[in-house]
């Protein structure tokens, strides 16, 4: 009894049953990894992700494991007066369209962004681990669905893997497939730069799945962002090692790996038809982008008539004005949501982005004032 008892007790107690012994800790982290595999399945509505997401928050909610530390507090205040923004906004279009499913799912995105910033905070090295495990798995079921769909394996399937001959995969928009893959992308290649030989060699064959759906997308956001991001792991990885032989591997690495993309793509382009698509995407004159009311000109009309309009338009109202949505998020937030949300948003990703670069100097002992 009275080893039972102390089993109960703290954070790692136990359900003990004949035969099984769960630690409550663990469970958590399983729940965690299994919301970051089922992003990546959200063609379906109430998709995966929003069931294991709230089973998860009940679990922590009444596990009473959920604590919200001050430094969290900045995060949240920033995203509920973004979303303060958008109802504002959105008051006068309520009627509309989509308006108030749109206004749900942004509270319930920042809710869960939240969550995770408060969950995070504690035991945070092996709930992260978990998190970020189960993402890159969802990477490679995303993946494996989008080279499925392009190769046509399936032909029962070639409207759901695919629109407008570039690959969707799991996700309902093929730019959203390439948004998604860039962090598991990411993950796999610091295993590869950074891991042992063994998660090194998994980061590979990982990187084998996502590079080339990611490039099947034929998202040309999703490219560039890999190209930069890309670039910031190896440049941060790289500065904030202390080993010679570790700055080595990652040179050589980055040379192997970009000769070997090289090679990749060249070969994609053999074939017809992906070499024409590739040309089409790839190309910045899109009649969409140029024109008196393309995609460049609109962020320029629609950023004079945010000064005109403090309350914004509302949310899913730009199409109204103009051909296409805006296709820009500082954009969209000051027509979604007037200045609130137009202001909020981009001191939410300057704050990101210094206190990120912060935590990775100070993790590694390297900060530089100078610099950062």
């Amino acid at each position: 009894r009275a080893a039972l008892d102390s089993r109960l007790r703290g954070d790692e107690r136990e359900w003990v049953r004949p035969g099984l012994h769960v630690s409550t800790e663990r469970l958590r982290c399983l729940l965690l990894w299994l919301t970051g595999a089922s992003g990546a399945i959200v063609f379906i509505e109430p998709s995966p992700y929003e069931l294991v997401s709230f089973a998860t928050i009940a679990m922590f909610l009444i596990g009473g494991a959920l604590h919200m530390p001050k430094s969290v507090m900045p995060f949240a205040v920033l995203l509920i007066l973004i979303n303060v923004g958008y109802n504002i906004s959105a008051s006068i279009v309520l009627d509309s369209e989509g308006v108030e499913m749109w206004l749900v799912t942004s509270w319930y995105l920042a809710l869960t962004a939240i969550f995770y910033s408060a969950v995070l905070s504690t035991n945070t090295e092996r709930r992260l681990d978990a998190l970020m495990r189960g993402c890159v798995i969802g990477g490679v079921i995303a993946s494996l669905a989008a080279i499925i769909g392009y190769a046509r394996i399936f032909h029962s399937l070639d409207d759901l893997l695919l629109l407008y001959d570039r690959a969707r995969g799991t996700f309902k928009d093929p730019n959203v497939l390439g948004a998604y893959l860039i962090l598991p992308t990411l993950l796999c290649l610091h295993r590869v730069i950074a891991g042992n030989f063994r998660r090194a060699l998994g980061g590979s064959v990982f990187l084998l799945l996502m590079v080339p759906a990611l490039l099947l997308s034929f998202s040309r956001a999703a490219w560039g962002q890999i190209v930069y991001t890309a670039a910031i792991v190896l440049g941060l990885t790289f500065l904030t090692t202390r080993s010679s032989p570790q700055r080595l591997r990652i040179v050589i690495l980055s040379i192997t790996g970009v000769a070997a993309m090289t090679m990749f793509v060249g070969a994609l382009l053999s074939i017809d038809a992906v070499a024409e698509l590739f040309k089409q995407r790839a190309s910045l004159h899109q009649d969409y982008d140029i024109g008196g009311l393309g995609r460049f000109a609109r962020h320029i009309l629609g950023a004079l008539m945010a000064l005109d309009r403090p309350l914004g338009i509302g949310p899913l109202q730009f199409s109204h004005y103009f051909p296409e949505d805006p296709h820009n998020s500082f954009l969209n937030a000051f027509m979604s949501g007037g200045w609130i949300a137009g202001i909020c948003y981009p001191i939410l990703v300057v704050i990101t982005l210094v206190f990120g670069f912060r935590a990775v100097l100070i993790v590694n002992g390297l900060i530089c004032a100078a610099t950062y």
